[in-house]
């Protein structure tokens, strides 16, 4: 996996992310509802292009503590829409950037994926 491809995925997740909570503020229906839509769109895709199954556990592990870990610090501070927003950012990218570091060590060079 490229740090450039890793790098659109996160900005892709970023973008949803905020869009997303975005809507359900605008609607006024609060909880972490984006979250699971853009990890069913990060398991999609996994399967599709990357299936290194020892670095999508590691990155799903190191998403979901951050993810947690930065909603209850991010929640008492600001609103429930940006918190859950950030944090959800953040529990992407720390999946992506654990997933992608996993792929390097894990994969031989001459077999990842371009």
């Amino acid at each position: 996996m490229s740090w450039t491809e890793a790098l659109t995925v996160v900005l892709v997740c970023w973008l949803l992310s905020g869009l997303g909570y975005a809507v359900f503020a605008a609607l006024d229906e609060p909880g972490l509802a984006v979250a699971p839509l853009l990890g069913v769109g990060l398991v999609r895709w996994f399967w599709a292009r990357h299936r290194v199954w020892p670095a999508a556990v590691a990155g799903a592990v190191a998403g979901l503590v951050v993810l947690f870990g930065a909603v209850d610090l991010l929640r008492p501070g600001r609103s429930r829409y940006v918190a859950d927003a950030l944090a959800t950012g953040l529990g992407a990218t720390a999946a992506l950037v654990v997933f992608a570091l996993a792929c390097r060590v894990r994969v031989p060079a001459g077999d990842r994926n371009p």
